[in-house]
């Protein structure tokens, strides 16, 4: 009986977190950056990238966070509203554990 109960529980949270995903909404998914252009959403980026990013994509709407707070700084604007997407890339990113901390409780993921 306590296996079978064990693997009840375990089936019931594994419905119920699939449930809780599948029906999620607000979420934003885009694959590239043309996506992005085209659904006209605001993307933070890191100041230093300004030049290149404006260049690259004249007609995007870019946020750049001028407070001195690096990748941070891209989070707390992605907090405030300012953005729907963030411009953030692999490498720069991927060792600082606090801020993958950040990402998954924000359900951010990363697109090539």
């Amino acid at each position: 009986f306590g296996f079978a109960f064990f693997i009840l529980i375990v089936v019931s949270a594994y419905v119920a977190n699939l449930a809780a995903f599948l029906t999620r909404s607000g979420s934003i998914s885009v694959d590239t950056f043309e996506i992005v252009i085209a659904q006209g959403l605001n993307v933070c980026a890191h100041p230093a990238l300004a030049g290149d990013l404006k260049l690259l994509h004249p007609k995007a709407n870019f946020v750049f966070n001028r407070e001195g707070k690096e990748l941070y700084g891209l989070v707390d604007d992605y907090d405030a509203g300012l953005c729907d997407v963030l411009a953030v890339g692999k490498m720069d990113s991927l060792g600082d554990m606090k801020l993958m901390d950040l990402f998954c409780e924000r359900d951010l993921v990363f697109t090539e």
